[in-house]
């Protein structure tokens, strides 16, 4: 919300020393009351928790999402043991407010699709265990069929982004999620 604020700001043309207007300054101060509730906040970090036998499987999802202010990405770390349980875990997310140029919904699912593809590299990376699959989500169905797309050729914005998404996943590795059940929508 700061972020958006601040860009706000910059695209009315303000200079550092300009004056706020009012509606931008309760904006802020409405975001400064809200703060201290983050003290309250919390996130398990332990990826398995106790309890949970040996894991056989483990699988990466990923979520993303796009609106005209911005856009994200979700990962969670979802775990199936030998008895058949099943166990998720919020791993990270990333969000990006909108280029201060405007620029189409669709446009900015690729960037998140791409985002996704960047956070699953991430975490392949990072992470001390092994990962049997990737699996990547989105309500746009346009994003789904740039990536699933084979024959046509695209501007360069659009071949760009496809191309990244190509690079890190697999066409087959995509799939539908509705908006309402994106964890990603509250990102974007």
């Amino acid at each position: 919300m700061a972020k958006a604020i601040q860009q706000d700001l910059c695209r009315k043309g303000l200079g550092w020393d300009d004056p706020v207007p009012e509606s931008s300054k309760q904006k802020w101060e409405a975001w400064l009351r809200e703060l201290p509730k983050l003290e309250q906040f919390q996130i398990l970090r332990c990826f398995k928790p106790p309890n949970f036998s040996d894991v056989q499987r483990r699988e990466l999802h990923h979520f993303s999402d796009a609106s005209s202010q911005g856009y994200g990405a979700v990962s969670y770390l979802r775990q199936i043991n030998m008895g058949g349980q099943v166990h998720c875990a919020l791993v990270m997310a990333k969000s990006r407010l909108a280029p201060l140029k405007a620029m189409t919904i669709p446009r900015m699912e690729l960037s998140a699709a791409v985002l996704a593809t960047r956070l699953d590299r991430m975490i392949k990376q990072e992470i001390s265990m092994p990962i049997d699959s990737s699996t990547f989500w989105t309500d746009s169905t346009c994003a789904l069929r740039y990536i699933e797309n084979e024959d046509k050729r695209f501007q360069t914005f659009v071949a760009n982004r496809i191309s990244a998404i190509l690079d890190q996943s697999t066409a087959s590795q995509w799939r539908h999620v509705d908006t309402s059940l994106n964890p990603a929508d509250e990102a974007s």
